[in-house]
């Protein structure tokens, strides 16, 4: 397939990184000189230029040859112009819209037919969505773009009293439709083997199905059954006025299922906060405060709340809130970040949640775009050091009627669930592969060539 992309800052590199890896025929383009030089260390076509510019994309960008236009620059007219111009020529497409409110149309006009586009992503949302999937179980990730069910990743610290602390995996018994599917320590992350120990202050992510039994992993792994309970949130407190920040508290409160949480907005500028008064609802108590001062936070109750979300257009502010809060009493913590870097370096930090916009835009851009492709769906964990991918097992697979035991799998990867035929099966190791199996793969980000040349 050929991928035409434009805008190569972060979101347009990675997406373009993911596609080339995949084998795809991409061209970049982008008029910041730097995002230029980037994505010339990629084996891509790079154009420095105007992607709102007919002319430039017609003839230097050639467009016309392009199967998939993927507009992700910082500016939404520029996306949706060439998204436009890109219909025209016969390609798919898909826009990264930043601000949602400008296609903010009456329900009867056509949006793909209006604007040329097939897709629109929106980080925004796809942050809101993770938020939301938080308010109803907070300790409860659900994994997107999979066909093996609903998916779900409980994320568990282990402290010093867990009685699987100390011992091997193969002698922690889990409830059925339950894997550890993943390790993060202070030396990095690892995909574990049967013959792993878990440590105090490991940092397990688990992988559920949509019929695991929740509350009896307190019992195998020692931890407090309100974890894994449904919703206990009754006090939400929102750092910032940002577009997330203010349609969270506005849907939140104006949720029926949710109509017994209080909702609070802090916001230190005084103007900011009327303006973020004026437009929500009555309801919603907007403070006028910092997140980053602790003696304003305990003023408040943070101690009280049972849900802190760190949601400004600054990371820095962000992080430092939910530390703060976290130190001062909150119960659950979650803050946007905007740098992979950084999310690496502060997730075990004592925050909760970390949520990247531009990473989950970048998964759900990739899915979209190669959605017939051999691989049938990929996130990104722990801010890119390991990932889930699913494979699906075609005729001409050479894996096919080989017992996993037997099939050489390679290291730090982990065979973590099956669907066939609709049932999600998590495999022993003399389970046999079938054609037309989809198939869930834990790795970290070294061996993703080598686990897809295993596959394919």
């Amino acid at each position: 397939m050929r991928v035409l992309i434009a805008g190569a800052g972060e979101v347009g590199f990675r997406v373009g990184r993911d596609l080339v890896y995949r084998g795809h025929e991409v061209t970049l383009v982008d008029s910041n000189p730097s995002s230029v030089k980037r994505a010339q260390t990629l084996d891509a076509q790079v154009f420095k230029g105007n992607a709102a510019s007919a002319k430039f994309l017609m003839e230097e960008a050639s467009i016309k040859d392009a199967d998939l236009f993927i507009g992700v620059t910082g500016k939404d007219v520029v996306n949706l112009v060439g998204c436009s111009l890109a219909k025209k020529m016969g390609c798919s497409t898909i826009a990264r819209l930043n601000n949602p409110d400008i296609i903010d149309l009456p329900s009867d006009y056509d949006h793909k037919q209006l604007f040329g586009v097939d897709a629109f992503v929106s980080p925004d949302e796809l942050s809101m969505h993770r938020i939301w999937q938080i308010l109803s179980r907070p300790a409860l990730t659900r994994l997107e773009h999979f066909s093996v069910g609903s998916l779900r990743i409980l994320e568990i610290r282990l402290n010093d009293s867990s009685p699987s602390v100390g011992r091997p995996l193969s002698n922690i018994k889990l409830p059925p439709h339950c894997r550890i599917a993943l390790i993060a320590r202070e030396e990095g992350v690892t995909i574990p083997s049967e013959q792993d120990i878990l440590m105090p202050r490991d940092r397990i992510l688990v992988l559920l199905s949509e019929n695991s039994e929740l509350e009896e992993l307190s019992d195998s792994l020692g931890i407090p059954k309100e974890i894994t309970s449904e919703r206990n949130i009754k006090r939400l407190m929102i750092a910032g006025t940002s577009r997330i920040a203010l349609n969270l508290a506005k849907q939140v409160h104006e949720d029926p299922k949710y109509e017994d949480i209080e909702v609070y907005v802090t916001e230190p500028d005084p103007i900011l906060a009327e303006n973020a008064s004026s437009v929500l609802p009555e309801g919603v108590r907007v403070l006028v405060g910092s997140s980053t001062d602790r003696h304003f936070l305990r003023e408040e109750g943070i101690r009280y709340e049972d849900l802190f979300v760190a949601a400004t257009d600054r990371e820095d502010w962000n992080v430092l809130s939910c530390l703060l809060a976290k130190k001062e009493g909150a119960k659950r913590t979650v803050a946007l970040v905007y740098q992979t870097e950084l999310e690496y370096v502060i997730q075990d930090t004592g925050i909760d949640t970390l949520i990247n916009p531009k990473r989950v835009t970048v998964n759900a851009i990739v899915n979209r775009a190669t959605s017939t492709d051999k691989i049938e769906g990929m996130e990104e964990l722990e801010g890119g050091e390991a990932s889930v991918r699913e494979f699906l097992i075609k005729k001409n697979s050479k894996n096919i009627g080989i017992p996993i035991e037997k099939l050489g799998v390679p290291e730090k990867t982990l065979i973590a669930m099956f669907n066939r035929d609709g049932d999600a099966i998590f495999p022993d190791e003399e389970f046999i592969l079938n054609e037309g199996d989809h198939v869930l793969v834990f790795t970290l980000k070294g061996k993703l060539p080598e686990v897809e040349k295993f596959f394919y």
